[in-house]
């Protein structure tokens, strides 16, 4: 679930929900059970956007028909949070999760910067709990920067939520 530009808009679909995020809410809450199911107990893992009312989650979002809030009432609480959204979003954005009790896990680089990028997700997870870890992230298949990444993250830098 991430980046979901279109929805709501089927009626047989849509009736007996409040709006978007209810709708939102009750397709996580099956695909969680279906992914205990199938993944044996694994972990679940969810990008953090469409659940986050300071990204995604919120009204006009794209072409969805109706309101994405509350869509977060569908995270299981043992579900990780995949946060990205760097800048604005990245400190409101983690603070909201971890008010939900939910473990997180920061989304970091996007091909940008990764002294600049650690910086800033360093700054914005400071004091945060649960966070627990971050993933190298690219939208370009560059893993030219991965070592510098992986140097600033766990070669003895600063660490997330601390």
């Amino acid at each position: 679930h991430d980046e979901i530009r279109c929805a709501g808009w089927e009626p047989a679909e849509t009736k007996g929900f409040a709006g978007a995020g209810a709708m939102f809410a009750m397709n996580m809450q099956r695909c969680a059970a279906i992914a205990r199911t199938a993944g044996g107990g694994k972990p679940l893992y969810a990008w953090s956007d469409m659940y986050d009312p300071n990204h995604n989650a919120k009204k006009d979002y794209y072409l969805v028909n109706g309101d994405l809030s509350g869509s977060w009432e569908g995270l299981p609480r043992e579900l990780t949070v995949v946060k990205w959204g760097g800048g604005d979003l990245a400190r409101p954005g983690l603070e909201f999760f971890a008010g939900r009790g939910h473990k997180q896990v920061i989304a970091a680089f996007y091909d940008s910067d990764p002294a600049r990028d650690h910086a800033m997700w360093t700054a914005a997870s400071k004091g945060v709990p649960n966070v627990e870890g971050v993933i190298y992230t690219t939208w370009r298949n560059d893993y030219s920067q991965l070592e510098k990444f992986a140097g600033l993250w766990w070669g003895g830098g600063a660490r997330p939520g601390r």
